[in-house]
């Protein structure tokens, strides 16, 4: 077998073998759970330091934003 140039070569070649990875043909597995099973939840993201941290910068650049616009509104 030739040596495969690229990427794409790759890919089709992984294609067109008979035992192809599930990742590439992904709409062929069966047992994918169907949209409507109660199996299926929402996952919640974790609450986090950084996340805490960033939500705090957002707020006090709000806040900041906030007395600025006033304090430029009387002065």
């Amino acid at each position: 077998m030739s040596e495969l140039t690229n990427l794409t070569d790759r890919i089709a070649h992984l294609r067109d073998r008979k035992g192809s990875s599930a990742v590439i043909n992904a709409e062929k597995r069966p047992d994918s759970p169907k949209t409507g099973s109660s199996t299926i939840r929402e996952r919640r993201f974790a609450t986090d330091i950084f996340m805490l941290f960033a939500y705090g910068l957002l707020a006090i650049a709000l806040v900041a934003q906030l007395v600025l616009i006033v304090w430029l509104d009387i002065v």
